[in-house]
């Protein structure tokens, strides 16, 4: 890498940055079974209940990565970019996720590993390698 200071500018802010995303990252893993559909109402069914929780659960992570991502390369053009992943993930993966778990007859077994893809961040931590790659070759 050309820069030796490459967590120059600001860098006690990156680091907090870096340090928030992870632990929060962390603190939603562990609280993985928290209900978030009681924050909205406490009556609904356990299908609207699900796709509340997981919807919430996906928005919580992605950004959480969108921030950690923010705090190691700290440039808005990669944080934009991992907006529209984001939105990719959410409207082609997410909401079609929801109707195949619902709609469909497929074997829950094969839906679980979509679940596992689309809920924990790993569309958006692949974007980490990514960007600093195209760092380095640049």
């Amino acid at each position: 890498m050309k820069n030796k200071d490459w967590l120059q500018p600001n860098r006690k802010q990156r680091i907090f940055l870096i340090f928030i995303s992870i632990i929060s990252l962390g603190i939603i893993f562990i609280g993985q079974r928290f209900d978030y559909s009681l924050l909205f109402s406490d009556n609904l069914n356990p299908q609207n209940q699900f796709i509340i929780n997981r919807s919430i659960r996906f928005l919580l992570n992605d950004n959480l990565v969108l921030l950690l991502i923010y705090g190691l390369f700290y440039d808005k053009k990669y944080v934009k970019f991992g907006l529209a992943v984001e939105a990719f993930g959410f409207f082609f993966l997410l909401i079609p996720y929801f109707i195949l778990r619902y709609y469909t007859s497929i074997d829950h077994m094969y839906i679980s590993f979509i679940h596992r893809l689309i809920i924990n961040p790993t569309l958006m931590g692949l974007l980490i390698p990514a960007i600093y790659i195209q760092k380095i070759k640049n």
